[in-house]
């Protein structure tokens, strides 16, 4: 009935491989989003099966909503502190890793093994650590250094930098082993002909494997950046976005207002906000990359 020589069936064959692919990514991805999109533009409070249209309504009450612009700013310190620690740390930490040649399994396997524990379970251990008898304050006291001891999770000053440490403890073993990965694919000779040109190891690092990972260090940050965009349970496990909204997220705000106080319209335009947020950061980060490649 179907002749595999055709030249039609020919170009046929692989749309007929991707559909099934493309139709559960259309159900279970691009459908919701556009669900989303569609009731950031109602009143709809999430329970009622009426809706009714208010247009831009919502996104005018975002511009003044002064709540959602520290969400706003609390999200953009998160994103980068964790950026920092996955990407920067988790670089130097491959780096290192790729020359270590006795446990490195084990030492690979302990950077790794937070990442396959539950976000509640991480929540847990952390808001243990960081209680102001905790494992954290009691070391510090114990090596002289008690009057840098807080209640971590009720200082406003520290909160915010404290579960995002937590959150990157969980986290940043996917990036190690990302970048171990891209590592394994740099020519050894690069790294000889560096060290008979005089390059010491800091030297070979900035020259030799920095450019080497470009391409690799791309898609660990952009991994990075919608993780720490769309992370919620640590955050609410521990504060709940407090002390005094302080740890507040975009993340935790949405969930409040759509889902807690039944303003799913304002809680889906503040959805579609952040949406936005990640696909204009990615897309710039990607146009930078380009530039500097070509």
């Amino acid at each position: 009935m179907f002749d595999p020589d055709n030249p039609w069936m020919k170009r046929l064959n692989p749309v007929l491989f991707l559909f099934p692919a493309m139709a559960i990514y259309l159900v279970f991805a691009i459908y919701p989003t556009i669900s989303v999109v569609e009731y950031s533009f109602t009143d709809w409070d999430g329970i009622q099966p009426e809706r009714n249209f208010v247009g831009f309504e919502n996104y005018q009450r975002l511009w003044g909503d002064r709540i959602f612009w520290q969400a706003f700013r609390n999200t953009m310190v998160w994103s980068g502190v964790i950026i920092v620690l996955n990407v920067g740390l988790g670089l130097v930490l491959a780096a290192m890793l790729a020359r270590v040649w006795k446990a490195r399994l084990l030492i690979q396997t302990l950077i790794v093994l937070p990442v396959v524990i539950s976000p509640m379970a991480v929540a847990t251990i952390w808001r243990w650590m960081y209680q102001p008898t905790g494992v954290i304050n009691q070391m510090l006291e114990q090596v002289g250094l008690g009057g840098l001891a807080t209640p971590w999770l009720g200082d406003p000053n520290v909160v915010l930098y404290a579960l995002a440490v937590a959150h990157s403890w969980s986290t940043i073993g996917l990036s190690v082993i990302i970048f171990l990965a891209g590592l394994q694919a740099v020519d050894e000779d690069l790294y000889e002909a560096a060290k008979i040109d005089g390059a010491n190891p800091l030297q070979s690092f900035r020259y030799v494997t920095l450019p080497a990972l470009r391409p690799v260090t791309a898609v660990v940050f952009i991994l990075t950046l919608t993780q720490s965009f769309k992370v919620f349970d640590i955050v609410w496990a521990t504060t709940q976005g407090g002390p005094i909204r302080f740890s507040e997220i975009l993340s935790t705000y949405m969930y409040k207002r759509g889902a807690l106080e039944n303003d799913y319209g304002y809680g889906a335009a503040i959805g579609v906000s952040l949406l936005v947020i990640v696909s204009l950061a990615t897309a710039i980060y990607m146009k930078i990359q380009t530039r500097e490649d070509s």
